[in-house]
């Protein structure tokens, strides 16, 4: 029996919420339980048989945990590490003195709008969020500021620059020089900004008073009204009174600049490797293989572990037991951020599975007459609808690029550079982050914020941040259209 995906789609949608929102079921078994309602509505192909579809969601599972899943657990440890050394306290006073409280927020942004350029927002993620959490601990204070700071200004730069993934699908896809698309997403990427920090002060005055919890403590964090200690006091206390030697602001930031220094040479490396700037002889295949195992994200955030767990050993002066129990709490911690995240991607991938892309295509088929601004709205939409409907940013954009390259025509010339066309997409995979989305459940998870509360700070901050950047290539592809670059020369 046909079922209609969008039915999949709503049925899946309604699952969720009323389990998480309206019952209180536990994120993991609401999605689980979702995902496995979308499995079974989902048609038999020939040949299959229930119980196949039961494996598609462990497979759609454990690819999302693996993929995540040491991320989540060195992210946790570097975190607690540096929480209970002391390490975030010492960077927290240092960008209060650099920046005054006042630019931490901005401060804050821009670390995750450049970290996000060479690095996965997950890991940006990880990295910055001790910092926010150690900031909200010592002034009590601009905690969904500090988050969002983070949040938005990685999702910029990850759903619109080269080499992420995804733009540099879409890229391809559309027959888009990456040059060309660097310099126009950049530059869209920079003029959202302002607007991005905007928004989080907006979320924070919205909601100034979130219930945080952190799965690696005893107890909630008071709000800020509960609090009764002086500034004075605020500014002299250290986070975490077990510290015995505050560590140097160099072995404080370590955990955080070295892994981002891996990623980033590996990253450059294989730029010049693929611009055939760089030509690897068979002598030189060590120092390559060596290069590429350091530049993985996830080796790279262990060494990060391991720098952060040596900081923590030193200041604290604390036994091989009591080192260990921190750490386990940092795992354990850890376990239910990545079973919940892990069943949010099965849900995403059984959602695809329904062909809910397919049919949102089949609704715009015959969309070949648009071109200029008509052209940018519907792929906004297209886009922000698909990654709606299941979850993934990168999905979302390497479909709705698909569309789209399929409605340009060789015949068609458009008022703009094509790259807006592609930043356009970008920006509408920012839109909708939600209980399909794995990032949606890092930020609760990791950021210690409850899912109702991220529902009206991250969900509608993606939102305003997707339309604020529309509004900007509207007018962009009008008054700067860029129609030829200096990279589409070398494009073939």
């Amino acid at each position: 029996m046909f079922i209609d995906p969008l039915f999949i789609l709503l049925f899946g949608v309604l699952t969720v919420v009323g389990l998480v929102v309206f019952l209180r079921v536990n994120a993991f078994l609401s999605l689980l339980a979702a995902a496995m309602l979308v499995s079974f509505m989902t048609p038999l192909a020939s040949g299959q048989f229930w119980d196949d579809h039961i494996k598609e969601l462990c497979l759609a599972f454990g690819t999302t945990a693996g993929n995540i899943g040491i991320l989540v657990a060195m992210g946790a440890i570097i975190g607690k590490c540096m929480l209970d050394s002391g390490s975030a306290d010492r960077i927290v006073n240092t960008l209060r003195q650099l920046f005054g409280e006042k630019m931490i927020p901005a401060a804050l942004l821009s670390s995750g709008f450049i970290l996000s350029i060479p690095i996965f927002y997950d890991t940006t993620f990880y990295l910055l969020v001790p910092i926010a959490r150690s900031l909200y601990k010592m002034m009590r204070k601009n905690y969904v500021l500090y988050l969002l700071s983070i949040g938005l200004g990685a999702t910029l730069t990850h759903t619109l620059t080269p080499p992420a993934p995804a733009p540099v699908i879409a890229a391809e896809t559309l027959n888009i020089p990456l040059g060309s698309l660097l310099i126009v997403s950049l530059l869209v990427a920079a003029l959202t900004a302002p607007f991005a920090l905007g928004i989080a002060f907006l979320m924070n005055r919205l909601l100034p008073h979130p219930d945080v919890h952190f799965e690696d403590e005893s107890e909630n964090t008071k709000p800020e009204h509960q609090n009764t200690k002086t500034e004075h006091q605020k500014d002299s206390d250290s986070i975490i009174p077990a510290a015995k030697v505050i560590p140097s602001l160099f072995w404080s930031f370590a955990p955080i600049l070295i892994p981002v220094f891996l990623i980033s040479l590996q990253s450059l490396l294989e730029i010049l490797e693929k611009s055939k700037v760089l030509i690897w002889d068979t002598d030189w295949f060590v120092v390559k293989n060596f290069c590429r195992l350091l530049g993985d994200p996830r080796f790279a955030l262990i060494i990060a572990a391991v720098i952060s767990i040596s900081v923590l050993f030193k200041t604290c002066k604390l036994s091989l037991q009591e080192l260990g129990n921190r750490i386990e709490t940092a795992i354990f911690s850890a376990g239910m951020i990545i079973l919940i995240t892990s069943a949010g991607g099965a849900f995403g991938a059984m959602l695809r599975a329904a062909r809910i892309g397919e049919r949102i295509e089949e609704c715009f088929q015959n969309e070949t007459a648009l071109t200029g601004i008509s052209l940018l709205l519907l792929s906004f939409v297209v886009t922000a609808i698909i990654k709606t409907a299941q979850g993934s940013s990168t999905v979302a954009m390497i479909t709705s690029a698909g569309i789209f390259a399929g409605i340009l025509t060789d015949s068609m010339v458009l008022p703009f550079h094509p790259a807006y066309l592609a930043v356009t997409i970008g920006l509408g995979s920012c839109v909708t982050g939600w209980m399909n989305d794995s990032g949606f459940w890092i930020f609760c998870r990791m950021g210690g914020i409850r899912e109702t509360d991220a529902l009206k700070t991250w969900t509608i901050g993606l939102i305003l941040l997707g339309i604020s950047g529309l509004i900007i290539v509207l007018i962009l592809s009008q008054l700067l259209p860029l129609t030829i670059l200096p990279s589409d020369t070398h494009h073939t």
